[in-house]
């Protein structure tokens, strides 16, 4: 687990910068213009999942060998 944190570290903190920026950015948007909160929580879950899709996969730092 060290060794996948250890290779993947800079990928966690982007990813968690962004979804950060994403939540803060709609949340402000929705407040701004009063739109019902069930809206907000459909277009964050909505941009989550754009952005998992577009962005590639954590990698392992080492590939398992299969006998």
């Amino acid at each position: 687990m060290l060794a996948y944190l250890r290779h993947n570290w800079s990928r966690i903190v982007v990813d968690a910068a962004m979804l950060a920026a994403w939540l803060l950015v709609t949340t402000l948007v929705f407040q701004w213009f009063a739109l019902p909160w069930w809206l907000l929580y459909v277009v964050v879950f909505v941009g989550v999942v754009v952005y998992t899709r577009v962005t590639p996969s954590w990698r392992r730092p080492y590939k398992r060998q299969e006998p």
